[in-house]
C-alpha cells in the first residue's frame, strides 16, 4: 500500500462562485481533451454530468474534505497553544501539515477501511508529517487530536464543508432569482395558456409562471440559509462526555499551564469561533438534526430547480415551442438527428430532481438508525448521501442560473397556443357572467343558464366543419342587452388573467430581501 503521506499529483484548488469566468459546461468542454487521467480511482463526474465541473463538485471533493479534516486538527492545536496547553511550535508544525497536497488520497481511502473512517489514517499521516516538520520536538505528535475522537473531527469538517457549499449554491440561486425577476417583469402581461393536469385550463401570463419559479427558488434559498447559517461544531470525545478533554484540562490546571477561567467548554467555543462555526450546548454524536436539516434544504433546492426544468422540457417540445434553452456551441446537438436541439441543461437538472430524494431518504434513515452514543453504520451511510445532495444541489443551482439567464421566450407561440381552444378557454368566466343572463332568459329557473351554456359548449366541440363557431352559437342565444363589443371582451383570453400582473409584482417584491442579503 502506498504511504498516505506520499505526495499526490492532484491540485488542491477549491473554486468558489467568483472563480467562474465562463459557464462550467464550457470550461469542461474546452479542457476535455487536455486533461489526462492520472488516478484510476478518481471520480470526476463522468456519470454525473449535472455536477461535473461545478464549483460545488470541487468544494465537496475528497481533496476538499481532507483539507477540512487537516484544518480542524490544526485549528484545535492552535487553540490549545493560545491557551498554554501546548507550544506555539506545535501549532506551527500542525499548520504546516494542513495542506492536502502532502497526502495520497487513494492510500488514505484504502487505509480508512481498517478503522471504518478516514480520519484514523489521516491523523496517523498528519502526525508523521508533524514529526518531520519538527524533528527536534518529540512531543509534537501528541499535540494533535487532544481530547478528541474521530467523529468530532469528521462531523466538524463536514459542517465546514456544508457551509462553504451552501455559500456557493446561494450565490447561484440569487443569480437565478435575479434573472427570473427580469423575466417576470418583462413578461408581466405576456399572455399564455395555463395548464392543469396537462390540459389547457385558463389564460395566464408567462410573467406569473416565471414569478412562481423565482418564488420557489427564493424559499429554497432562505431555507438553505437558515439550515447553514449557524452550523455546530462537534466535540464530545469517545462517548460524548468530553471526558478525555476534561482530564487534560484538569491536568493543565494543576500544572498551572492553563488559566483557571478556561475549561473544556470555553476551549471548544474558541475552536468554533476560529472555524466559523457555532458552539452548541454540547456534542451531538447521535443527534443528527444538524445534518438532516442541511440535507433537507439541499433537496428542496434541487426540487425548486427541477420544477423549472420540467416546465422548460415541456415548453421546449416542437409542438409546444414556447421556450428554448440558451444556445451554446457544441451543446444539445444530436449526432444521428442534426435537426434536434436537445434541452440538455433541463435534462441534467431533471435528473438531479429524480435522484436527490433518494439521498435525502438515506440521510433521514441513517439519522433514525443512530443508536446509543455512536452510530454503528448509520453515521457512515450519511457521508456519501450528504455529499451527493451537495453536488446535486450545486449542479442544479448552477445549471438553473445558466438556464434562466439565457432562456428564449417565444411570445408568438404562446399566443398561438393560447388561442388553440379559442373562446372556450374562458368558459369559467362565461359561467360566472353569461350563465345568469341565459338563466334570466329562461324565466329564472335555477341552473337553467349553466345548462344552456353547457349545451352551446358541447355543440361547438362536437359540431362538424359546417357547424357555426362557438361565438356565433352563443351570440344567437344572448339578448340584445349584451352587445357585440361586450361579448368580444368576455371571449378574449388575454382579458381574463385575473390578478396575474399584481401577483407578479408581489412575488418580485417578496424576493427583494433574499436578493439584497446577497449584496451585504
Amino acid at each position: 500500500m502506498t504511504d498516505p503521506a506520499a505526495l499526490p499529483e492532484t491540485s488542491t484548488a477549491e473554486p468558489g462562485p467568483s472563480d467562474r469566468a465562463v459557464p462550467a459546461s464550457q470550461s469542461v468542454r474546452d479542457a476535455a481533451e487536455a486533461r489526462p487521467v492520472r488516478d484510476p480511482e478518481s471520480d470526476v463526474g463522468l456519470l454525473d454530468p449535472l455536477s461535473a465541473g461545478t464549483a460545488v463538485a470541487a468544494q465537496s471533493s475528497d481533496t476538499a474534505y481532507l483539507r477540512h479534516l487537516l484544518e480542524v486538527e490544526a485549528a484545535w492545536t492552535a487553540v490549545l497553544a493560545e491557551a498554554g496547553m501546548t507550544s506555539a511550535a506545535h501549532a506551527r508544525a500542525a499548520q504546516a501539515c494542513a495542506d492536502p497536497a502532502q497526502y495520497d488520497l487513494a492510500a488514505l481511502a484504502h487505509a480508512g477501511q481498517d478503522g471504518g473512517n478516514p480520519l484514523i489514517p489521516v491523523l496517523k499521516a498528519m502526525r508523521a508529517r508533524a514529526a518531520e516538520a519538527a524533528p527536534q520536538d518529540a512531543g509534537v505528535t501528541g499535540a494533535l487530536h487532544v481530547g478528541a475522537t474521530s467523529q468530532d473531527i469528521m462531523d466538524t469538517a463536514m459542517m465546514r464543508m456544508s457551509a462553504r457549499v451552501a455559500a456557493t449554491i446561494l450565490a447561484d440561486l440569487r443569480a437565478a432569482v435575479a434573472a427570473l425577476v427580469d423575466l417576470a417583469r418583462t413578461h408581466r402581461d405576456t399572455p399564455m395558456v395555463a395548464r392543469s393536469l396537462a390540459q389547457h385550463s385558463l389564460p395566464s401570463t408567462f410573467g406569473l409562471r416565471a414569478a412562481g419559479w423565482l418564488t420557489a427558488l427564493t424559499q429554497a434559498g432562505r431555507r438553505l440559509e437558515a439550515a447553514t447559517t449557524a452550523l455546530p461544531i462537534q466535540w464530545g470525545g469517545a462517548a460524548g462526555t468530553m471526558a478525555a478533554l476534561s482530564g487534560r484540562v484538569a491536568s493543565a490546571h494543576r500544572q498551572g499551564t492553563l488559566d483557571a477561567g478556561l475549561g473544556p467548554f470555553e476551549l471548544v467555543e474558541r475552536l468554533a469561533d476560529r472555524l466559523g462555526l457555532a458552539a452548541p450546548a454540547g456534542p451531538w454524536h447521535t443527534n443528527r438534526m444538524a445534518v438532516t436539516g442541511v440535507a433537507a434544504a439541499l433537496a428542496e433546492v434541487v426540487a425548486a430547480c427541477g420544477k423549472i426544468a420540467n416546465d422548460v422540457l415541456v415548453s421546449a417540445r416542437i409542438e409546444n415551442g414556447e421556450l428554448g434553452e440558451p444556445l451554446a456551441a457544441g451543446r444539445g446537438g444530436s449526432s444521428a438527428m442534426p435537426h434536434k436541439q436537445n434541452p440538455v441543461l433541463s435534462v441534467m437538472i431533471h435528473s438531479g430532481a429524480l435522484s436527490a430524494p433518494g439521498s435525502l431518504a438515506q440521510v433521514l434513515t441513517a439519522a433514525g438508525a443512530a443508536n446509543e452514543e455512536r452510530p454503528d453504520g448509520g453515521w457512515h451511510a450519511e457521508w456519501p448521501a450528504l455529499r451527493h445532495l451537495m453536488r446535486q444541489a450545486g449542479g442544479a443551482a448552477e445549471r438553473t442560473a445558466e438556464l434562466v439567464s439565457g432562456l428564449r421566450v417565444n411570445t408568438a407561440r404562446m399566443a398561438e397556443n393560447l388561442n388553440r381552444v379559442g373562446p372556450l378557454l374562458v368558459s369559467e368566466r362565461l359561467m360566472a357572467e353569461i350563465a345568469p343572463v341565459l338563466q334570466e332568459q329562461a324565466g329564472g329557473e335555477p341552473g337553467s343558464g349553466k345548462a344552456r351554456l353547457q349545451a352551446i359548449v358541447d355543440r361547438s366541440l362536437g359540431g362538424g366543419p359546417d357547424e357555426p363557431d362557438f361565438r356565433t352559437l352563443l351570440r344567437a342565444e344572448l339578448p340584445p342587452s349584451v352587445s357585440d363589443e361586450q361579448l368580444d371582451g368576455l371571449l378574449d383570453p388575454a382579458e381574463y388573467t385575473g390578478e396575474a400582473g399584481a401577483l407578479v409584482d408581489r412575488f418580485v417584491a417578496a424576493a427583494g430581501g433574499f436578493l439584497a442579503a446577497g449584496q451585504d
